[in-house]
């Protein structure tokens, strides 16, 4: 399998497990579950999945290296999050949101760089990667002062996080991720560039 499989393959996996973590977050949010323990249990496992998908983007090697440059640590912090909530906090919604939050916060502020970066790269949209990239910031830093807001849903606080956050990760991997040319000489020429 040669790399522009791999890279072509590892957009499609991300796009579709971001597609299904906003998906989480819709369903959760409209019809909410009687049991906090099997919303734990789903959440932590959807960190576990998200990790390790994260963790094949980082070694696809795209092109440009934008979208999954930081994913192999994000990746182990998510699956230490899932596996933590699974064994110790199983019943508790709101240690897992603060855990939830500190890594939206980060995957928001690695995002803002990410979009930074592709403004060199003259992906045109890099602004609205800024822009969407501050929404996760802002959306991670609500999820995770949540215990100390005490008007607000701390669980649709988290739904919501989790459909924002799944939806700026299938932009901009969208608009990041680029698959090597087939074409032979460009090819190399792009190999004697880096």
């Amino acid at each position: 399998m040669n790399k522009p499989n791999i890279v072509k393959q590892a957009k499609i996996v991300n796009l579709i497990i971001y597609s299904i973590m906003a998906g989480i977050g819709l369903i959760l949010l409209v019809i909410p579950s009687a049991e906090i323990q099997i919303e734990v249990i789903l959440l932590s496992i959807l960190c576990m999945v998200v990790g390790s998908v994260k963790i094949l983007g980082y070694f696809s090697n795209d092109l440009y290296r934008l979208a999954f440059q930081f994913d192999l640590a994000v990746g182990f912090f998510l699956i230490v999050i899932g596996i933590l909530t699974l064994i110790f906090e199983r019943e508790n919604l709101n240690s897992f949101g603060r855990l939830f939050g500190i890594y939206v916060l980060f995957d928001g502020l690695l995002k803002v760089q990410t979009s930074i970066d592709a403004r060199k790269f003259g992906i045109n949209r890099w602004l609205i990667m800024l822009l969407t990239s501050l929404l996760v910031v802002a959306a991670g830093v609500v999820i995770f002062i949540s215990p100390y807001l005490q008007q607000i849903s701390k669980e649709n606080l988290l739904y919501i996080c989790l459909m924002i956050d799944g939806f700026v990760n299938i932009w901009i991997t969208a608009y990041t991720v680029r698959v090597r040319a087939k074409k032979k000489n460009f090819e190399d020429m792009l190999e004697d560039s880096e």
